[in-house]
């Protein structure tokens, strides 16, 4: 296996990075980044990686973008979970990098209701 600890690269990775750093103390920005670091580590001691389910990009935005309702863009009219779901979903549905079948909510793309399919007989990993 080739594994190495690296983050996403590309215009959506930038988007997310660029929008949490500046939102969120430094303490919680290192936080999600460490957060996605163990997700991939598990990820490929439960053998994912090699998965067709697999999504890199999308385990990164969950698990950096999940405090972000704790930071400066929230407004405090909700939980922070909810505020933090909310600009995270609107950040995935305005970035082009993400399929759009694949955008929180459907986001617009040919069938908005589809889900994430996993292929028949299921997912690879443990």
């Amino acid at each position: 296996m080739n594994f190495s600890l690296d983050l996403p690269t590309g215009p959506m990775a930038e988007a997310i990075v660029s929008t949490v750093r500046s939102s969120e103390t430094a303490a919680v920005f290192n936080h999600s980044v460490r957060s996605f670091l163990f997700a991939e580590i598990l990820a490929a001691h439960e053998g994912c990686l090699e998965d067709d389910t697999y999504d890199r990009d999308l385990l990164f935005a969950a698990t950096v973008l999940h405090d972000l309702g704790t930071g400066n863009l929230a407004k405090g009219e909700a939980r922070f979970e909810v505020e933090g779901a909310d600009l995270a979903a609107d950040l995935l549905r305005r970035h082009p990098g993400l399929p759009r079948s694949d955008a929180p909510g459907g986001g617009g793309g040919a069938d908005p209701g589809a889900e994430r399919q996993v292929p028949r007989g299921g997912s690879r990993c443990r």
